[in-house]
């Protein structure tokens, strides 16, 4: 199953999207938050990948919206550096970034 939200960060917004359990019943859901000018990925999704393509890609660890926006990131990409996310950022601080 497919989730799909408009999540709201003070003035921006940003696209949740869940695929849930993708390796079937016990495995953790596929997430991927998208702001206009890059995105949050789980571990799901290749951070090596992201940077081969120039994409502004942060990942960060979590079941659901709500603990990907509050953990901590664990790793970016040169241009999610380039527009303003840092280490010991959380995903919803990494988010605002990637937003206009």
């Amino acid at each position: 199953m497919i989730q799909i939200e408009t999540i709201t960060l003070d003035d921006k917004k940003v696209q949740g999207t869940i695929v849930k359990a993708p390796g079937g019943e016990g495995h953790p859901n596929m997430i991927l938050i998208q702001g206009d000018l890059g995105y949050l990925m789980c571990g799901y999704l290749n951070l090596a990948a992201a940077e081969k393509f120039g994409d502004a890609a942060v990942l960060v660890g979590g079941a659901d919206f709500d603990a990907v926006l509050s953990n901590p990131i664990k790793g970016m990409t040169t241009k999610a550096a380039e527009l303003g996310v840092k280490e010991g950022m959380s995903g919803r601080e990494a988010a605002k970034c990637l937003c206009r």
